[in-house]
């Protein structure tokens, strides 16, 4: 593994982050948590839209741009740009139908027109997000990748702390301005001309597309809505200042564990592919293997001492009225450390090209979680859509992990592991000092401390795990 472009990725992976999470912290203090509900209501539907109209055209681009090159992104961006045409307004009429009962959402001709504006401006950045990451431009992805960050977070708090319309059209006419500003640059400063330019594709280029992108896009799709569905219910059974909190529950708890694997698996996928194109089964699997045992070392320090600090975290990123009934942040966290598992374990359904499998068990599990937060939703409140998502990222990870073991042949390192839950258990058990009065001394004190032994632990074990196995695996060269 290329040292260099793996710092590249996690840098760029922090920075953008940490960039979303001021605007986060703007949007909660200049807005009400029935008005951050609203927006976070709109906010999933439009990267559903922009998942469905792309047709798996990025994931198209990566598979086989080293066969087609720069056609393939032409290609691509004529299928898709009719795909978003079509979903976006099939989209926001289904927006405008489930929403009209309610209130306190405003339609207007101009809300239909921005969140269009606002799918197509994504759709050509998630193109030419994954043309940058196939060519393995890695300097040049990761700081477009911030820029786009930037821009798109300066654009939404500008609109919303200038305009005095609505959430919902000032955010999207903020993220279609600060998106058309990247563009502009990448193609007129950069001369990077190509990037607006159609190719009409051929029939069987179509097809493949929808063979090959639509499996993709359907799981994906499912692994989305298997943690964001429960919003809509939520907000039908509660409030939208329920939908606030669990949103900002949520985002913390993947937060916590994305920075981990997302930048792993972003840089293992191609050479992963490819390995085993190349007959280097072997290979591939001492690859996702050593990454698997890594995240699960790092992932669980993680766990421990963010259950510790919940209410830093709420404080760093919102504020107390976002607060979740107790233990609800904590099941979101082993949810979303459990998606990270899963994330590394779904390689072989990619590698093997059975999305239809996977897709299969993404529907059992999003089943298993619409049915048991209807169920628990009214006794329990948020707590029972809370609850709901554990069990259903549980029985996926599950199922992936017994079906993958006949591709990866996943072999866990308890020499390891165990000090790392020991670690983890510590953190959560141990007194904690001034706990949710986030104004004391010994609040920080107890955090610095703790940061400091999660950082010598997580560094240490990742060091003799490297250093007494890494001989076993072979790396990404």
């Amino acid at each position: 593994m290329k040292i260099i472009p793996v710092t590249f990725y996690y840098t760029s992976f922090f920075l953008t982050f940490v960039i979303g999470l001021l605007q986060t912290k703007i949007l909660t203090t200049v807005l009400t948590p029935n008005e951050y509900g609203e927006l976070q209501l709109i906010i999933p539907l439009l990267g559903w839209v922009v998942l469905i109209g792309c047709l798996g055209t990025p994931q198209f681009i990566i598979r086989y741009y080293n066969r087609d090159k720069l056609n393939i992104y032409k290609e691509s961006l004529f299928i898709s740009t009719i795909g978003i045409l079509v979903v976006s307004l099939v989209a926001y009429l289904f927006f405008y139908y489930f929403s009209s009962n309610y209130t306190s959402f405003i339609h207007s001709f101009h809300l239909g027109l921005l969140f269009l504006l606002a799918a197509f401006t994504q759709q050509i950045i998630t193109l030419i997000k994954a043309l940058l990451r196939v060519q393995e431009r890695h300097v040049f992805y990761n700081a477009i990748t911030i820029s786009i960050k930037f821009f798109i977070v300066a654009g939404v708090i500008c609109c919303i702390l200038l305009l005095s319309k609505s959430p919902i059209e000032e955010y999207l006419l903020g993220l279609s301005i600060g998106s058309i500003v990247i563009l502009f640059l990448l193609v007129w400063y950069f001369n990077m001309h190509y990037l607006y330019k159609w190719r009409k594709p051929s029939l069987l280029t179509v097809k493949k597309v929808f063979s090959y992108g639509l499996p993709i896009v359907s799981i994906m799709l499912m692994g989305d809505l298997l943690t964001n569905l429960n919003r809509y219910i939520i907000f039908m059974e509660l409030d939208s200042a329920s939908v606030a909190k669990y949103s900002i529950g949520s985002m913390i708890a993947s937060l916590c564990f994305v920075v981990l694997y997302e930048p792993l698996n972003t840089i293992l996928h191609p050479p992963v592919f490819k390995m085993w194109e190349e007959n280097k089964k072997q290979k591939c699997r001492n690859i996702i293997t050593r990454y698997i045992n890594l995240y699960l070392i790092i992932g669980l320090i993680i766990l421990g001492l963010a259950i510790r600090f919940e209410d830093i975290l709420i404080y760093l990123i919102a504020n107390m009225d976002y607060r979740l009934p107790a233990g609800g942040f904590a099941i979101l966290l082993i949810s979303n450390f459990l998606l990270g598992i899963y994330r590394f374990l779904s390689i072989h359904y990619y590698i093997e090209k059975n999305t239809r499998e996977l897709g299969f068990l993404f529907f059992i599990s999003i089943f298993v979680t619409l049915v048991t937060a209807w169920m628990l939703i009214k006794p329990l409140g948020i707590q029972g859509a809370i609850i709901s998502i554990l069990f259903g990222m549980a029985i996926l990870t599950i199922m992936v992990w017994i079906r993958g073991q006949r591709n990866i042949n996943l072999r866990l390192f308890y020499r390891y592991l165990i000090p790392s839950i020991i670690i983890s258990l510590f953190f959560i058990i141990s007194p904690v000092l001034s706990a949710w009065d986030i104004y004391s001394p010994l609040r920080w004190i107890d955090a610095t401390v703790s940061l400091a032994i999660a950082a010598f632990s997580s560094y240490y074990l990742y060091k003799m795990f490297e250093k007494n196995n890494g001989s076993s695996f072979l790396r990404i060269d």
